[in-house]
């Protein structure tokens, strides 16, 4: 689905340089590929899930009814009111509350690190906060605590907003909110690391885990340990109840049921057709999200999902151009006019991906391939010994380097064989980071996991520098121009974001850049004049260089999630960032680029 244009124009004139530079929004699409990791239930049999950083408000056949893409990056926390009025979210950067039938913002706010989000039955939002479970009069704003004193580690509130079940250092509690009277407990062999809760239909128990333990806690009852629950993550797992006398846990799509008073397996395991967590639905069926929303039958949780739906993603992970024609998608190069996805030899296992100048290198489990002139070439299968993960390529797309922690592959695209293989041990370092073809292919640069970035000669097998670190710096991703300008990404000693500016033949910077957030990709136009760099930054996280003089023309674009996919045109008049605009729906965007 196409977002209609935006006549939204990022000019910026920050210098003289920069007046001739003018960056505007070309098109705004939206792709499938959305992750879905919270949903509650609403009048209706209707759910509220989250897509990425979108809130949805779907119907009884799991069709998109409204959705929010108010808040940035993706959503931590969802919980709706008692009476189904209100819905909340968060991101770790931001809470809103929103008035259901309306869509009108009631309120928002700045969450603590430790946030948790719940309802009380007269409509107030809870919230953990520092320590401290917290009620917020949605009207006023006026904060009241409500249980501990710092001390608390998490907080998870029953649906009807009586009764929670709160972790500490050392124990866990079930209790009444009114009267913060305890009503069950058990101590913890470890620290909690999260906290996961799912309370029984007649609000007596909760299933419980801690990211070590999994437990049950019955009121009046001495708590009963779930065999095979120690290792539930207590975000990505589920363990819930499906009646008062059973339970379902969920993990890496394989499900089990248990004994709710003894805590024991019953039967043998079997498969969850989910590929993330399982939570309670509307009419008595259960959810399955992860990669799509779909129906799971409570009495039979075994049986296939119905339903399924795949919802708008808010960011890509894969694209580029190919000549004129964009592409991007969720581990797929789709097009971006025709909505068809692009052949590239398997993407089921896609680590990485290189596109320049028109010649699209996929690393896809140990299988490089290339996509060149419309042809699609099987080049080499690596061993998987090195654990290769990263692949790039020379500017003009020639040459390509498949990286591993233990090892890196030089790589041909005309004669289609490996050029050269490297061991970490023959390099002498203790593993790989990094490491990206010179422009001609006769060399290597390397970033080890300590020491300077080395530039690794093919044909003797020399090192020489290639940038010297400023002390205590790491660095993390190179780039080269095809005029042979190098661009290094690193942290500082103050773990502050740089990219260092190289000419030809230096070891040191003639510029270093220098932001606030972390650098995300790092980009030259085709013709190298030019240097777009992606940030985390919440306001203008898309800038761009003089690569001359290190000067920047250009800063624009808040996006609705962090992404990686950052490409240029060919021609050099558009540059593709892998996520929407936030506020609206979209997967990617699409600038002109004018100078």
């Amino acid at each position: 689905m196409k977002i209609p244009t935006l006549l939204l124009t990022a000019a910026l004139s920050l210098s003289a340089a920069a007046s001739a530079l003018t960056v505007s929004t070309s098109r705004v699409v939206t792709l499938p590929g959305a992750d879905t990791a919270h949903a509650v239930t609403l009048p209706g049999n209707r759910v509220a899930v989250n897509a990425d950083n979108g809130v949805l408000i779907l119907d009884s056949n799991l069709k998109t009814q409204i959705g929010w893409y108010t808040l940035r990056g993706p959503i931590s926390g969802l919980s709706v009111s008692v009476d189904g009025s209100r819905l909340a979210a968060m991101t770790g950067d931001r809470w809103t509350v929103w008035d259901v039938a309306s869509g009108r913002e009631l309120r928002s706010g700045e969450p603590s690190y430790d946030a948790t989000l719940a309802f009380d039955p007269q409509g107030n939002l809870l919230m953990l906060d520092d320590g401290t479970l917290r009620s917020i009069n949605l009207t006023n704003g006026r904060a009241t605590d409500l249980i501990g004193d710092g001390d608390l580690y998490g907080a998870v509130v029953s649906p009807d907003g009586t009764r929670a079940v709160l972790s500490f250092e050392d124990r866990v509690e079930l209790v009444e909110l009114d009267s913060g009277d305890v009503l069950a407990e058990a101590n913890l062999a470890e620290e909690p690391g999260g906290l996961g809760a799912h309370f029984s239909p007649d609000r007596q128990a909760a299933a419980v885990r801690t990211g070590s333990e999994a437990l049950i806690l019955r009121a009046g009852q001495e708590p009963v340990d779930v065999k095979g629950g120690e290792d539930l993550d207590p975000t990505d797992d589920s363990l819930l109840f499906l009646n008062d006398r059973e339970l379902l846990l969920v993990s890496y799509g394989e499900g089990q049921r248990i004994d709710a008073q003894t805590g024991q397996p019953r039967g043998a395991a079997f498969e969850v057709d989910s590929d993330g967590p399982v939570v309670s639905g509307p009419d008595g069926r259960l959810l399955a999200l992860g990669s799509s929303v779909a129906f799971l039958n409570a009495a039979a949780p075994d049986a296939p999902a119905t339903g399924r739906v795949t919802l708008a993603s808010s960011n890509t992970l894969s694209g580029g151009f190919i000549g004129k024609t964009a592409y991007a998608g969720v581990n797929r190069f789709t097009n971006l006019g025709t909505l068809q996805d692009l052949n590239v030899g398997g993407t089921n296992r896609l680590y990485d991906f290189d596109l320049q100048n028109d010649v699209l290198w996929t690393l896809n489990g140990e299988t490089v391939s290339t996509l060149r002139g419309g042809k699609l070439n099987r080049l080499a299968t690596l061993d998987s010994d090195a654990e290769y993960d990263l692949i790039q390529s020379t500017p003009d797309g020639l040459f390509a380097v498949a990286t591993g922690y233990y090892g890196l592959a030089l790589l041909n695209a005309q004669t289609g064989k490996v050029v050269k293989k490297v061991t970490e041990k023959q390099l002498k370092v203790e593993d790989i980071h990094a490491a990206l073809p010179t422009t001609d292919g006769k060399a290597i640069l390397v970033i080890p996991h300590e020491g300077n970035v080395f530039r690794y000669d093919v044909a003797t097998g020399k090192q020489t520098p290639a940038f010297k670190l400023p002390t205590d710096a790491e660095a993390s991703a190179l780039q080269l121009s095809r005029g042979g300008t190098l661009a290094v990404t690193y942290d500082d000693a103050d773990y502050e974001a740089r990219v260092a500016l190289v000419k030809p033949g230096a070891t040191t910077a003639f510029k270093t850049l220098a932001f606030d957030n972390r650098v995300r990709a790092v980009r030259f136009s085709p013709d190298g004049k030019l240097l777009a760099v992606l940030t985390s930054d919440p306001q203008n996280a898309l800038q761009i260089f003089d690569t001359a003089s290190g000067n920047r023309l250009i800063r624009t674009g808040t996006f609705n999630m962090g992404t990686s996919l950052l490409a240029w045109a060919p021609a050099g008049n558009q540059l593709m960032v892998g996520a929407g605009l936030l506020g609206k729906a979209g997967s990617v965007t699409v600038f002109d680029v004018k100078r």
